[in-house]
This record gives structure tokens, C-alpha cells and sequence, in this order.
């Protein structure tokens, strides 16, 4: 690879590094092409990137920003996944990672602090954005389906009565 291409990437990864909220630091140790496609795509619907790095030109690129931290994580066959959404990526990654045991998860940042793969697992776990947002409105709701049953249950007591009064006189 001759330098102008390094500083591409260098600058690439730079930008990379500068622009996203959370990263995961993996390593792959045998993934094949297709396997890493597949991990790849189901990032790339979660809007996050997912990038193998050479191992120098990443701490180069690392050096001038918040992701500095992770230097001590780039050995070996390593890929990083950038994102700014905390849920969806590591669900992505772990589910991944348990399918397949080439894939190991190093460690991340997340704003700015330095994260092991305990807790990458650990928001795994976590309800996404979506799921968030359907919880919340749920329950912005059922005070309001609660009032309704409460206004309309009145009226079916009377509905009752009504009806009873109504076959006891025809009994009579």
C-alpha cells in the first residue's frame, strides 16, 4: 500500500472516529467474506459502519481525538464499528458474535469513555429506540384508556339496571 493511500485511510478513519458517539472494537479471527458481509449489512440497516483497520494506521488515526483511549485495544485482526445510537449495534455485534466464535468483542467508547465488552453486552441487553418510544407511549396512554373506561362503566351500570327493571316487569 503506498502512503497516499494510507493517508486516506488514515484521514477516513479519522473523520470516523471524530463523528460517532460509540464504537466497538472487534476482532475477527477467520471470518469469511460472506459472514463478514452479513455482519455488515445488518450494521449498515442500524445506520452504524463497520470497518477493518489496520492496526498502525488506526492508532494514527486515533491519536488526535477522544478515541486516543483505544489504542491499547488495536492488536491483532481488528474491525470497528462506528455509531452514534447506543442500542442497536451492540444488539447486532453480540447476537453476531454468539453465532459465531470467531468474532470476539475487544471493547468500545462511549462518549468519549473507554468501555470493555462486558458492558458492549450489557446494552445489548437494552431495549431499542424503538422499543423505547412504543413503551412510552403506552403508557402516555393508559391513563387515558383508563378515564374511558371509568366514564363509560357508570353508563353500563344504568345499562344494567335498565335491563333488569326492564325483564322484571315483564316477569310481573
Amino acid at each position: 500500500m503506498d502512503r497516499v493511500s494510507k493517508e486516506k485511510i488514515v484521514s477516513s478513519l479519522n473523520k470516523a472516529f471524530d463523528e460517532s458517539n460509540f464504537l466497538i472494537v472487534t476482532q475477527n479471527e477467520g471470518l469469511t467474506v460472506e459472514e463478514m458481509s452479513s455482519l455488515r449489512n445488518n450494521l449498515r440497516e442500524a445506520n452504524t459502519s463497520f470497518r477493518v483497520a489496520k492496526n498502525s494506521l488506526a492508532k494514527i488515526a486515533a491519536n488526535d481525538t477522544a478515541a486516543k483511549v483505544l489504542e491499547g485495544l488495536f492488536s491483532g485482526p481488528t474491525a470497528i464499528a462506528f455509531s452514534d445510537e447506543l442500542t442497536s449495534s451492540p444488539k447486532i455485534i453480540v447476537d453476531f458474535a454468539k453465532d459465531h466464535e470467531k468474532l470476539s468483542i475487544v471493547g468500545g467508547l462511549m462518549d468519549g469513555e473507554l468501555i470493555d465488552g462486558d458492558l458492549i453486552k450489557q446494552l445489548a441487553t437494552l431495549p431499542s429506540m424503538d422499543e423505547l418510544r412504543s413503551k412510552i407511549i403506552g403508557v402516555l396512554n393508559a391513563p387515558a384508556t383508563k378515564i374511558a373506561g371509568i366514564l363509560t362503566r357508570p353508563a353500563g351500570q344504568l345499562v344494567q339496571v335498565i335491563s333488569a327493571k326492564a325483564q322484571q316487569e315483564e316477569t310481573a
